[in-house]
């Protein structure tokens, strides 16, 4: 079955909602600085390249990628296309209530960029507070297959446009990686200022204010794929967890009913 959303006329995304069991995947990248190896897009394309796995193996609603969102740290170099939070935040959950509309009712926030930080830890708590009657499932970037990823790797540093990264485009774009760009050069995290236990603004520019990380030149395609292999195993295994659950959904309906009728709850448990 096709699964990509806008490939489907609206009589076949009825029976893609049937087939997928009502669940709707979002994937979420960016357009930022990758060093001077990389595309701006490596993200998205990265995406791409990781849907497709996806849809070869498990049957979801895969909507178009959101290429633009939060990216204040990469605005200080060229490239970036940055969409303030607020903003992004009210565009997701557009898009989120047009997909359950359609009758979707298990929409999958599918993270490619580690910075849309408001989307993954503060956005699911919008929906609740917002009282919606769908399900939001927040995925982060390699869907917990992460350290496995990492252990395949070279470096003692990894994070952005580094050996991990560039070995997924190697794979997902390798006519524009530009490794002839770096010779010998490397990125090595900074200190920050030390500030105890605060968090602050700029941790992530004053670590790396080149938007690279590590040896990017250990990058090969072979590790891109094993990359490529394990996070999407990772996200079929999350997905598949996600159409059986039926308990999230019982759980938000049951709290928006307490939430409009919140003495009734309290008479219920005085009982």
């Amino acid at each position: 079955m096709e699964c990509y959303w806008i490939r489907n006329s609206e009589y076949d995304l009825k029976e893609l909602r049937k087939a997928s069991g009502g669940v709707a995947v979002l994937p979420l990248a960016s357009i930022e600085s990758h060093g001077p190896h990389l595309p701006v897009g490596s993200d998205a394309l990265c995406a791409e390249a990781l849907l497709g796995r996806i849809a070869a193996r498990e049957t979801v609603a895969i909507l178009p990628v959101l290429t633009y969102s939060y990216v204040a740290e990469a605005r200080m170099l060229p490239g970036a296309i940055h969409v303030p939070s607020d903003i992004l935040t009210q565009q997701v959950e557009a898009i989120c209530d047009e997909v359950h509309r359609n009758g979707f009712d298990k929409i999958v926030l599918l993270h490619c960029h580690g910075g849309n930080y408001i989307l993954h830890y503060a956005f699911t708590k919008r929906m609740l507070e917002r009282r919606k009657d769908y399900a939001v499932y927040s995925v982060p970037v390699f869907a917990g297959a992460g350290q496995q990823i990492l252990k395949m790797m070279q470096s003692s540093e990894l994070g952005h446009a580094c050996e991990l990264e560039t070995s997924m485009n190697l794979v997902a774009a390798p006519d524009l990686v530009r490794l002839d760009r770096l010779g010998d050069r490397t990125f090595p995290t900074r200190p920050v200022p030390d500030v105890g236990e605060a968090l602050i603004q700029v941790d992530w520019t004053a670590r790396h204010p080149e938007m690279a990380v590590g040896t990017p030149q250990k990058a090969t395609r072979e590790k891109g794929e094993k990359a490529f292999c394990a996070w999407a195993d990772a996200v079929v295994k999350t997905l598949r967890k996600i159409k059986k659950d039926r308990g999230t959904l019982a759980a938000i309906r049951r709290y928006n009913r307490q939430v409009a009728r919140p003495r009734d709850a309290q008479e219920r448990k005085r009982r």
